[in-house]
């Protein structure tokens, strides 16, 4: 996808958020829980590290976040600095009451001399337009020693199909398959991670539903791919989840990219 292509879907996908009725994002308090308690893990193991300081902490497309409650819950609201970022403004009340800092646009307009020691998103980078991109500015404001934490689904499991694709007709829907194989096959040949972009999305035809918006077909393998040309320490995060049915043990144990990024003080 070209540059122009990218430029496109991006303003057409925030042309849907200023539109959207009953988008999850803007009317629900997100608690992602069994996600955030890893970085709380961190932000502990820092804490007790660096004394009295403050823990720096970035969260990337916070939407309607409860990160701020939880945080409280877990004792480390007072340890933490936590900047809140969203590519619109439609939850800026919300986090202008939450936040200790916010940031509304892409994320490649933070400050260039700002850095974290903590960045995380949670279901974020499947929305993302341009994913190696997105990926360098993150890597750009993590401090030596950060630590990137990614939660998002992964669709490079064979025949698993994006719901971003559910309007495709059958002709429409062997394309991309044909697409999905030949970027996991580039990626594995080539050692070089091959984001796969889908630009046409259900959300744009009808009622929105869960992922309709999904624009980036997220596969685990592009992740260690990118992490390990950057140099980064990678490791897979058990989710540890208790029993909750076998639909979401397996949603969460196997369709899902839990990942860790840690940089080291040279890279």
């Amino acid at each position: 996808m070209f540059f122009s292509e990218k430029q496109e879907l991006r303003q057409k996908l925030d042309e849907f958020y200023c539109t959207v009725q009953d988008y999850t994002a803007f009317n629900e308090v997100s608690m992602q829980n069994n996600c955030w308690r890893h970085v709380g893990e961190e932000i502990r193991r820092r804490s007790q590290k660096m004394g009295s300081d403050f823990v720096c902490v970035l969260e990337i497309g916070a939407g309607r976040s409860g990160f701020g409650d939880w945080l409280k819950e877990e004792g480390l609201r007072e340890k933490v600095c936590w900047s809140a970022q969203d590519i619109t403004k439609q939850n800026k009340s919300w986090l202008e009451t939450q936040a200790d800092d916010f940031i509304f646009g892409d994320v490649s307009e933070v400050e260039p001399n700002t850095h974290f020691d903590i960045i995380f998103s949670t279901y974020v980078l499947e929305h993302v337009t341009d994913p190696k991109q997105h990926l360098e500015h993150l890597y750009r404001l993590l401090r030596p020693r950060g630590c990137l934490f990614i939660f998002c689904p992964r669709y490079d499991i064979p025949g698993y199909f994006c719901p971003s694709s559910r309007h495709l007709n059958l002709q429409k829907r062997i394309e991309l398959a044909w697409r999905w194989g030949n970027a996991r096959w580039t990626s594995w040949r080539r050692d070089q991670p091959s984001f796969l972009i889908q630009n046409d999305l259900a959300a744009f035809h009808g009622p929105f539903f869960r992922d309709a918006d999904a624009v980036h077909w997220v596969s685990q393998l592009d992740l260690k791919l990118w992490a390990l040309h950057k140099g980064l320490q990678l490791r897979t995060i058990n989710m540890n989840l208790e029993w909750l049915g076998l639909k979401d043990w397996v949603v969460k144990r196997w369709l899902t990219c839990a990942l860790e990024f840690r940089r080291e003080s040279s890279s």
